[in-house]
């Protein structure tokens, strides 16, 4: 316990060596096997204030050491009492597609309503007006904790984050306490991390089983297929359902339609009828924006209040972004799993009544398998295909882009990135262009390099 309080009184700490300073305290987390791993060694030439660690065998003259029997448990422990206080109101979503839209919806609506709002996501960390970036969809569990106790200190009472499959199994969300959560969906995504859909979907539901509060809230859309489980963990663990769709039990949608530039959605809302006109494109981002008005419902926030502000409220960065100029009409999306991009091809297809070319690639070191499966839909779904470089990291860019083109042959391909948005800008005519995969991001990863990159950018220049 004297040890936890000197994490409390501490000014800073950290478990990563690349933001650790002098006179700061160190976890030793690579500790756990008893070992010195080269982690220890970098935290070592920091000069830190003592470090916490694992390993019985410490013997360093002149360095200060706590030895824990359990290094991740104490350092679980020590951050959450460190960074104890929190906003009264916390939400996180999970599903494959749609997370950022709905932590972006619910940090718009709260805004607009002139009400303090705190998120964490893809996006990068918001708090009120203010941005800073951020590398992860759910960063590391120290980071998570001292966002939040940091909204506190701001009277932020309202957060959201979004809460990936790789940080809910690997516990970057433990003794949060949510008070709701929501989830979106379940396709096809990151089987090169957990091997099989069941190990996926289980990650998903840690979320529900584990990390809401008791009486807190669940959200989702009726029609999800995983809803009958969902709904079954809801009453396993005293949760509140409150559901949107077509059979929803808060939300009964019953019409979407487009509307010009905008989307016309008729609805039920607890046996009232409500019309409303938004500046949303597809079907699926309006579902994100009723699990949105659901999450704010759960907090306390009328539904007549959200609905008063709703047709201010835009997509977010990189998400069915649309772009106009005479005669040209580009869409630039962050669809990079196979039912996303199909999704988003089919909204649009349904939304502007015309046929859809697209630019798109895959990520390198990633999930292999959906590769000849996103050429298929392409294939399938548009008129022209461009096949183009995403972040190819450390794999070879040309074997990426021919097992995209297994399953769309016809495909025109051009490596850069850059030449394959000018050209296909240039060549359209009445289509619709999509630029799928990237979305908001404002980089390519190739190798160990980050080279600055904008697909926003690429069609601001080129579509005159």
């Amino acid at each position: 316990m004297q040890a936890i309080q000197k994490i409390i009184n501490s000014k800073n700490c950290s478990s990563d060596t690349r933001t650790l300073r002098k006179n700061e305290i160190f976890f030793d987390l690579g500790s756990k096997n008893n070992k010195d791993g080269d982690y220890f060694f970098k935290a070592l030439k920091k000069k830190p204030l003592f470090i916490i660690t694992q390993n019985q065998k410490r013997n360093i003259p002149g360095k200060n050491f706590i030895i824990v029997k359990n290094i991740y448990t104490f350092y679980v422990k020590s951050i959450s009492q460190k960074f104890k206080k929190k906003p009264k109101y916390k939400v996180a979503v999970t599903g494959t597609n749609g997370k950022t839209s709905v932590v972006f919806f619910y940090y718009r609506i709260l805004n607009l309503l002139g009400i303090k709002v705190g998120s964490i996501g893809t996006l990068g960390v918001f708090e009120n007006k203010k941005k800073s970036k951020g590398n992860l969809t759910t960063p590391d569990f120290f980071s998570n904790h001292k966002s939040l106790n940091h909204f506190y200190k701001k009277k932020i009472n309202h957060s959201i984050i979004e809460a990936s499959s790789h940080g809910l199994k690997q516990s970057r969300l433990e003794k949060i306490n949510f008070d709701c959560g929501v989830f979106t969906n379940l396709t096809h995504d990151h089987l090169d991390y957990h091997r099989t859909m069941k190990d996926y979907l289980n990650s998903k539901l840690i979320l529900f089983k584990k990390l809401i509060k008791k009486n807190g809230f669940l959200v989702t859309g009726s029609d999800a297929f995983e809803f009958p489980l969902l709904n079954k963990i809801s009453k396993n663990k005293k949760l509140k359902l409150l559901s949107y769709g077509r059979k929803g039990n808060i939300i009964k949608i019953i019409s979407i339609k487009p509307d010009s530039q905008f989307t016309k959605l008729k609805m039920n809302v607890l046996g009232k009828v409500h019309t409303l006109k938004l500046k949303l494109i597809g079907n699926f981002q309006i579902e994100n924006f009723l699990a949105a008005t659901l999450a704010c419902y759960s907090c306390g926030i009328s539904f007549e209040k959200i609905f008063r502000i709703c047709s201010r409220i835009d997509n977010p960065p990189g998400r069915l972004q649309l772009f106009k100029k005479q005669n040209k009409t580009v869409i630039i999306d962050y669809a990079h799993t196979p039912d996303a991009l199909e999704k988003t091809i089919i909204e649009i297809q349904k939304f502007f009544n015309k046929k859809i070319n697209i630019v798109f690639g895959c990520g390198g070191d990633r999930d292999h398998q959906k590769r000849k499966a996103m050429g298929k839909i392409a294939h399938k779904l548009c008129n022209k295909i461009y096949i183009t470089d995403d972040n190819p990291r450390y794999e070879n860019a040309r074997k990426i882009r021919t097992q995209i083109k297994a399953g769309c042959p016809n495909a025109i391909v051009v490596p850069s990135r850059k030449q394959a948005i000018k050209s296909s800008i240039s060549k359209l005519n009445e289509e619709i262009l999509l630029i799928a995969g990237k979305g908001h991001e404002e980089f390519q990863l190739i190798k160990n390099k980050k080279i600055a990159f904008s697909d926003h950018y690429c069609v601001t220049r080129y579509l005159k």
